[in-house]
């Protein structure tokens, strides 16, 4: 789809009573809206579940905040003036500091592309606007992290199938994407079809980036610039564990017959349209999300220690992929957790992924727990918690 500015993300926030969220409807930081250069919307009027009029942010480059369903509490004050209103669509800095002792949600541009290294850092997201919602909610240390996406396609849930075509004929490989046996359809195992990194039989885009909806984290805690765990700086990915909604699978084909070789994806046909109907089993959706006909909820069983704060970077792919590279889009938040030191019993929790996959053979793991990005192999780059071959 073409659209040329992301839309703002809804963020609402699920409380827990081990994590010490408040549910009494009071609101936190309320009126803060308007901070100047970020623009952060998440906790204005901050009523009951994100209730009451919403400040209008204001900072250069904000987002415009969302008003929240009704709540007990009463309304917060409007932020500051400003210029701009809307979300930033990259190259912001979008580094926040949390607020010792106070648990809430800041909305951030992941501030790419930019032209700092690794490499990755320069590549474009052209489908933000996609992610309607990112949620963190549950408790520890059974942490839960939702996405809600919607666009005029269905989300791409994996390559299903991989097609090589070379001068002595072509072969097919097929690989389980979870099928949608009804309308709209639930998994809580969800199979994302390759998750190979490496080769023909890969299923990463032409970017290294994951067909699949994928989720990195970073512990922010001591630092919040900390941006280790993010796809772009090498962070290993977390599949989902449930889908709801509608979704489908993809076609990878690649042509050795070519010289270089050529590789597309095609999506497959959409099913019917779902709107919002996530069915059973499925997280109520954040009030006031839009809506283009298709939508869908990823989610990620995660562990969110009590006292740490932490980073969320959410990827996915849309159902067209009929742009250079592929269409996908990429959105953050920052969960403030509180205050705490290791000596209250909050160890940090590291950095990147809860999952994803092991590196191929005779490859270097890198990013967190590896070796640093700028020491890859020549002709390879970080991606995905591993040296990969540089498709650039």
């Amino acid at each position: 789809m073409a659209m040329t500015t992301m839309r703002a993300l809804a963020l609402s926030f699920a409380a827990c009573a081990t994590l010490a969220c408040s549910t009494s409807g009071s609101s936190t930081a309320s009126g803060t809206a308007g901070n100047g250069s970020t623009g952060a919307a998440a906790n204005s009027g901050a009523a009951g579940v994100n209730s009451g009029a919403a400040g209008t942010n204001s900072g250069a480059g904000g987002m415009t905040g969302v008003a929240g369903t009704t709540g007990s509490g009463t309304a917060g004050t409007g932020g500051t003036a400003g210029a701009g209103g809307t979300m930033p669509v990259g190259g912001t800095n979008g580094v926040f500091s949390c607020t010792p002792g106070v648990q809430e949600l800041i909305v951030t541009d992941c501030g790419y592309p930019n032209t700092t290294s690794p490499p990755l850092t320069t590549t474009v997201f052209n489908e933000n606007e996609v992610l309607r919602a990112i949620r963190p909610a549950g408790s520890w240390p059974n942490g839960v992290v939702q996405m809600f996406y919607s666009d005029e396609h269905a989300m791409t849930l994996g390559v299903h199938q991989v097609i090589v075509k070379s001068s002595s004929g072509m072969t097919m490989t097929d690989y389980p994407v979870t099928p949608l046996t009804m309308n709209p359809d639930s998994t809580t195992n969800a199979e994302t079809g390759t998750n190979m990194l490496i080769g023909d039989q890969s299923g990463l885009d032409g970017f290294l980036r994951p067909m699949w909806p994928v989720l990195y984290i970073t512990d922010i805690t001591n630092d919040p610039a900390n941006r280790a765990g993010d796809w772009q700086m090498g962070g290993r990915p977390s599949n989902p564990n449930a889908v709801f909604g509608t979704w489908k699978g993809a076609v990878r084909t690649v042509d050795n017959t070519k010289n270089p070789a050529t590789v597309t994806i095609t999506p497959d046909a959409d099913p019917a349209k779902n709107n919002w109907n996530l069915g059973p089993g499925a997280d109520p959706v954040p009030a006031g999300l839009a809506g283009e006909g298709y939508s869908a909820e990823a989610r990620w069983n995660v562990t969110l220690t009590p006292g740490r704060s932490y980073r969320l970077q959410v990827l996915v792919h849309d159902g067209d992929q009929n742009k250079v590279g592929g269409d996908s889009g990429e959105g953050c938040v920052l969960f403030c957790a509180g205050g705490c030191t290791d000596s209250d019993g909050c160890p940090s929790t590291g950095t990147g992924g809860t999952g994803g996959n092991s590196c191929p053979e005779a490859t270097l793991i890198c990013g967190p727990g590896g070796v640093a990005p700028s020491a890859c192999p020549s002709g390879t780059i970080c991606a995905n918690g591993c040296c990969l071959p540089n498709p650039q």
